[in-house]
């Protein structure tokens, strides 16, 4: 128990991190535990009157009683496939709605949706990114691999050449790392990769029309909405007519539902939802001709409820990006370049 209060609260970059998920589970464990209280004694009582204690009915019953939403037939069949398969316990089906650290989360599931996001985002990078010989990376370096980020995800395509942005050492969270302070790198495929250590708000070493595609991965939720509206504007004027500017990132809707206060991860300066982050890109002059949702969580969406569950086995990307975990948009430069 006390490694877990360790992991909960003080392993953290920050005081003011600690302060806001001690608050935070204070504030809705109580609350948490005594809706689950109330739905053990009503689910208790159904079975003794109706003799009937199916998985179906505990599914159910759940929903009716814990979750206040008797209608979600894709979540009550969901849960219910998972208690019929042995996959999980009532108890750990449970757990799974609560808000647990990530090391708890570890041991009551044995792996973390993380992981499964992580599946995810690999099937992003390798079935959805456009082809392009120039990419610019906004935030791509990789602690293990020279290549960049980017391309040790398994970007299909063999770019004549990347650039990547990354923050020089006195900016980052993690000091050391082996591939930081390398100025360039040529991989076996022959990709020159080029690093520079600035502010992605900072594009001003590259001349206009430049980039085929410029790519953003898990970076601009890093940046505040003002140096975003810097990071967009640039992109725009480096970018070529008729390129691409692609990035994914957190989705409030989901992460909210997740933490219910503050942020998933402590650098965090903002967390967009879909819909706000297409509008700012359109005004911006671009066009989003695709969007996706990765790691996609309708139970969740639907209920309201974060559950540890469905993230766990959402691997893949969907349709809807509200009701993704994160979402994916691909913008592009109009060819007409007088907007």
């Amino acid at each position: 128990m006390s490694k877990v209060l360790k992991d909960i609260f003080l392993n953290q970059p920050d005081r003011q991190a600690v302060f806001t998920k001690i608050f935070r589970y204070l504030r809705y464990y109580p609350a948490d535990l005594g809706s689950i209280v109330y739905f053990l004694i009503r689910h208790n009582l159904s079975c003794l009157f109706n003799q009937d204690n199916s998985h179906k009915t505990f599914v159910q019953n759940i929903y009716q009683y814990f979750l206040g939403k008797p209608d979600c037939h894709i979540g009550i069949d969901f849960f219910l496939e998972q208690l019929e398969s042995g996959q999980v316990t009532r108890k750990s089906l449970l757990v799974s709605f609560l808000m647990l650290p990530a090391s708890l989360e570890q041991r009551v599931f044995k792996t973390q949706g993380l992981y499964s996001h992580h599946q995810a985002r690999l099937q992003l990078v390798q079935k959805t990114l456009p082809v392009a010989e120039r990419i610019l990376d906004l935030g791509g370096a990789s602690d293990n691999n020279p290549s960049g980020s980017l391309l040790s995800m398994g970007y299909p395509h063999q770019p004549k050449q990347i650039d990547i942005i990354d923050l020089p050492d006195e900016d980052r969270l993690i000091k050391t790392s082996p591939t930081h302070g390398m100025s360039f790198y040529k991989t076996p495929h022959g990709t020159e990769i080029h690093y520079h250590y600035t502010s992605m708000t900072n594009l001003a070493a590259f001349a206009d029309e430049t980039f085929d595609l410029v790519w953003s991965g898990q970076s601009i939720e890093h940046i505040t909405p003002a140096e975003a509206a810097i990071v967009i504007e640039q992109t725009y004027r480096v970018l070529k007519p008729g390129a691409f500017f692609c990035l994914d990132t957190p989705n409030r809707n989901l992460t909210l539902l997740q933490v219910r206060q503050g942020f998933v991860h402590p650098e965090h300066k903002i967390e967009y939802i879909p819909l706000e982050l297409a509008k700012q890109l359109t005004e911006a002059g671009f066009v989003v001709v695709d969007q996706k949702a990765v790691s996609p969580m309708p139970i969740s969406y639907q209920t309201e409820r974060f559950n540890r569950l469905e993230f766990i086995d959402s691997k893949s990307l969907g349709d809807n990006p509200e009701a993704g975990y994160s979402f994916y948009l691909q913008c592009q430069k109009p060819l007409n370049n007088s907007a």
